[in-house]
């Protein structure tokens, strides 16, 4: 078993059983996961607490980037790179299916591949800008209150845990909370866990999986397992994946064809042979997308 699947497996384990195991000044102590009303309650405080800090003249992620536009830092170019970049990028894996030569497939896949460490760089200098904002400061307010209501020093979460430890316990909680509630490794620990296995056999009632015979039993993290396992069959089951991404679900649940235009599509094999005619034997990516 690789690394990479042991963690999957470990994180498939805490969102099975609905708590995690987390570590601070080598004390143990027990994260209860939030059900799905919990997590409702304290998105509702989030949204109370991003308007308070408005009305306290803190700015929020739209100014913060309009502010950055006037200063320099950003702009509307960089805004729109990012959104084109996402849709090229699916354009992209929806034009690969499309390629049978396996040496014009490996080329395109390099480009595609370019294309996203484009996007991560631009998303990262985004990222920076919007760090501060209302809505990140009402975010770390949510995750104060995680650990006042959610951690034990039991298994049976009988035993408290006291203002001081709640504290010390706000970093590692953040850091496993948010590592369990990403989207990737919700859809990896699902494929490589070996939880979508048995999600395809229990597919019409999969909330039985987690022993629970109500969606309000559910934790939200099993909650959002369940929807993003959901996605993925479906476009596996009504999809031609290309082969490049066959085995990494995440690029597989991102994937979209694209829409056949009939007859008239430029991705008929005789417009594709003109395009490589006129430019001299070879194809650019957009050949295939346009």
């Amino acid at each position: 078993m690789k690394k990479n699947d042991i963690n999957h497996s470990d994180n498939l384990l805490d969102i099975l059983r609905g708590y995690s195991e987390i570590k601070s000044d080598d004390v143990d102590y027990y994260f209860r996961h939030f059900s799905v009303v919990e997590l409702l309650r304290l998105d509702q405080k989030e949204q109370t607490d991003i308007k308070r800090s408005v009305k306290k003249g803190i700015k929020t992620q739209k100014e913060l980037l309009e502010s950055a536009i006037e200063a320099g830092s950003w702009s509307v170019g960089k805004e729109e790179k990012l959104k084109s970049t996402q849709w090229m990028i699916k354009r992209s894996e929806a034009a690969l299916s499309k390629i049978e030569d396996p040496t014009q497939r490996s080329i395109f896949n390099k480009q595609i591949e370019a294309q996203r460490k484009e996007l991560k760089v631009i998303e990262n200098a985004r990222s920076k800008i919007v760090a501060y904002s209302a809505e990140f400061l009402a975010q770390t307010k949510k995750i104060n209150l995680m650990g006042k209501g959610s951690v034990f020093k039991d298994e049976d979460f009988k035993e408290p845990i006291s203002d001081e430890e709640s504290e010390k316990i706000v970093i590692p909680l953040f850091l496993r909370y948010n590592e369990l509630n990403n989207r990737e490794n919700l859809i990896r620990a699902s494929y490589f866990g070996g939880f979508f296995d048995a999600f395809i056999f229990q597919s019409k009632s999969p909330i039985l999986l987690f022993g629970q015979k109500s969606f309000m039993d559910l934790t939200s993290l099993q909650k959002y397992m369940l929807s993003l396992s959901h996605a993925l069959l479906n476009k596996m089951q009504n999809m031609k994946i290309p082969p490049e991404i066959a085995g990494d679900p995440v690029k597989i649940l991102d994937y979209e064809e694209k829409e056949e235009k009939g007859e008239k599509s430029s991705h008929g094999l005789d417009d594709l042979k003109a395009k490589k005619k006129l430019r001299g034997g070879k194809l650019k990516p957009e050949d295939f997308l346009s």
